[in-house]
C-alpha cells in the first residue's frame, strides 16, 4: 500500500475560520503514521496537464492559473479560495492520483484542495459554488485509465464528477445526504447518465440521520452488486469523512464502523483501491479514520473504534422508498 502526502498540499490557503483548513492534513497524517505507514511524496508528471485538459475546459484551467499568479489570497466564490500555491497543490494532487493508478497497489492520497465539486468549467450543474474544490482529482484518474469505477462516499454529492463523467461509460456511484437537505442540491436517482454514459451514473441519496445499518444495506443491495457487474480493474474512492455523525457540516448518522464496512466491501472486489481524501471536518474522525484505512488496506487487524449506529424509524422508511426507486430506475441497466 502507498500513502501520498506532500507539505505542498498544506500551502493551499483559505480564509481564516474556513472548515477546509490545512490542519485537516495534520490529523490525517497522524492517523497514517499511527497505522505504521510512512507517506510517499508525489512527484510532478509531464502528463498531468494533458489529463487535466481532458477533464476541464482549458479556459477554466487558465483562469485558475491566473488567480494563482495574483500573489494574494483570492475569493473564487463564497466557499472557495485560491492562493499563490493553490495551483501547485491541486496539480500535484492529480499527479499523485495518476501515480497511484499506475502503481497497481492500494493507495490513500492525503491531498487538498478537494475536487469532486469541480466540474468542466468550475461550478457544476446547478451548484451555487465550487464547494472548496479546484481541479477534479477523481475524475482525472477515471479518465486517465481504462476500467476505472469511482465510488463517492462523501456526504455531499460529487456534482463535478457526475458532470464530467455523465456521457462516458465510466461507472460513477455516489452515496450522499438527500440533495433536498444539503449542498449542492444534485444527485437524485433519476440522474442516470446520457448517451454512452446512460446507466453508468448511480446516485443513492440518504435521509438525514441514517445510521450504519442503512449504509450497509445500500452497499449490499446497490453499490457492490453494480460494481461486480461492471467489473472494474481499479476503484477510486472519493472519501469524505463528513457522513460521520460528529461532522459539523452535515446531518448523517454514520460511525467509523460504517466506513469500515464500506471499505471492506470495496476491497472484497479484489482490485486496487485508490482512496482520495475529499471532505470531513471533524479532526478526530479524520485521524482515527485514516489510521483505520491504513490498517485495513495493509491487512492489519483493523477494527473501527466505534459501535455501529442504527437508523431511526423515519430514516429507515425513507431509505427503503429510495431503494425501491433505484431498483425501478436502474433495473434497465443492472440486475438489482
Amino acid at each position: 500500500m502507498r500513502v501520498y502526502y506532500s507539505d505542498i498540499f498544506k500551502e493551499h490557503q483559505v480564509a481564516s475560520g474556513h472548515p477546509e483548513s490545512p490542519r485537516r492534513l495534520d490529523y490525517a497524517l497522524d492517523g497514517v503514521l499511527q497505522g505504521g505507514i510512512t507517506p510517499t511524496r508525489p512527484n510532478m508528471r509531464e502528463d498531468v496537464l494533458d489529463v487535466l485538459e481532458r477533464v476541464h475546459e482549458r479556459s477554466y484551467i487558465n483562469y485558475i492559473k491566473d488567480l494563482c499568479n495574483v500573489g494574494a489570497l483570492t475569493e473564487l466564490d463564497g466557499d472557495t479560495w485560491v492562493s499563490p500555491k493553490t495551483c501547485d497543490a491541486a496539480i500535484l494532487a492529480v499527479a499523485a492520483m495518476l501515480d497511484a493508478i499506475d502503481s497497481g497497489e492500494h493507495a490513500y492520497i492525503l491531498a487538498r484542495p478537494p475536487g469532486h465539486h469541480a466540474g468542466k468549467a468550475g461550478r457544476a450543474l446547478t451548484a451555487p459554488t465550487q464547494g472548496f474544490c479546484i481541479f477534479n482529482t477523481a475524475a482525472s484518474g477515471a479518465i486517465y485509465a481504462e476500467g476505472v469505477a469511482v465510488v463517492d462516499i462523501d456526504v455531499h454529492h460529487g456534482n463535478g464528477t457526475q458532470e464530467i463523467l455523465y456521457d462516458r461509460d465510466i461507472l460513477y456511484v455516489s452515496t450522499h445526504q438527500d440533495p433536498l437537505t444539503l449542498y449542492p442540491g444534485t444527485g437524485f436517482p433519476d440522474e442516470v447518465g446520457r448517451g454512452r454514459g446512460e446507466g453508468y451514473n448511480v446516485n443513492v441519496p440518504m435521509p438525514p440521520g441514517l445510521g450504519d445499518d442503512g449504509f450497509k444495506k445500500i452497499l449490499d443491495e446497490v453499490v457492490v452488486p453494480i460494481l461486480r457487474q461492471y467489473g472494474p480493474r481499479r476503484i477510486i474512492v472519493s472519501l469524505g469523512w463528513d457522513a460521520h455523525r460528529d461532522d459539523p457540516l452535515a446531518d448523517m448518522g454514520l460511525t467509523l464502523a460504517g466506513y469500515e464496512y464500506a471499505l471492506r466491501a470495496l476491497a472484497s472486489l479484489n482490485v486496487p483501491l485508490v482512496v482520495l481524501l475529499e471532505g470531513g471536518y471533524n479532526y478526530d474522525v479524520i485521524k482515527r479514520g485514516s489510521k483505520m484505512v491504513v490498517e485495513l488496506l495493509t491487512g492489519q487487524d483493523a477494527k473501527a473504534p466505534e459501535e455501529s449506529s442504527e437508523s431511526d424509524h423515519y430514516a429507515w422508511g425513507k431509505l427503503n422508498k429510495t431503494l425501491e426507486d433505484i431498483r425501478r430506475i436502474h433495473s434497465k441497466f443492472w440486475a438489482l
